[in-house]
């Protein structure tokens, strides 16, 4: 189980790199546009709608990596009052539902992208097809479901086991 941990980890550090990808070039373009716009008053065309999308594939790319890294924010402040098979039981029943929640946005992306490539849905000013986009964001939100999915198996695994409930609690706030 804590190969599969590790394996995990190690994935969703490659999907991370999107992120850190997209917020550099968000700040390289915002940059350049607002140094164009104040120097020589020629904005870059189609800025906005690039910061638009790389935000998109930004924020839903950093969601696999955070809950590896068990950066998000959880009701351990709460669980830590209940019998420890009763508060492992509820992170356990918590993880399976933000992982199906996440499994139920992933193939929301996937249909809304195959619905943009069927309407030739592009962006509004530099014609940019938007599916590539949206099966970004399904990609990493699928790898958000599999990373809260983990974390819920390792959590209902650590009610008999002391070493898996040690790391399970040690996460918690």
């Amino acid at each position: 189980m804590l190969r599969l941990g590790r394996m995990i980890d190690k994935a969703t550090f490659v999907v991370s790199l999107v992120s850190y990808g997209g917020v550099l070039a968000i700040m390289i373009l915002n940059v350049a546009d607002v140094f164009m716009t104040k120097s020589f008053v020629k904005p870059i065309q189609g800025a906005y709608e690039i910061t638009e999308v790389l935000l998109l594939c930004t924020v839903m790319a950093s969601f696999a990596y955070a809950q590896s890294q068990h950066a998000h924010i959880n009701m351990g402040m709460v669980l830590k009052r209940f019998p420890r098979p009763v508060a492992l039981a509820f992170y356990s029943l918590m993880g399976l539902l933000s992982a199906a929640t996440a499994g139920a946005v992933g193939y929301a992306a996937v249909l809304q992208a195959q619905s943009a490539m069927d309407r030739n849905a592009v962006t509004s000013v530099l014609a940019v097809p938007m599916y590539p986009f949206y099966y970004i964001e399904a990609v990493a939100m699928f790898f958000f479901a599999a990373v809260l999915l983990y974390d819920a198996v390792l959590a209902f695994l650590a009610i008999r086991n002391d070493e898996y409930a040690e790391m399970v609690i040690s996460t918690w706030a």
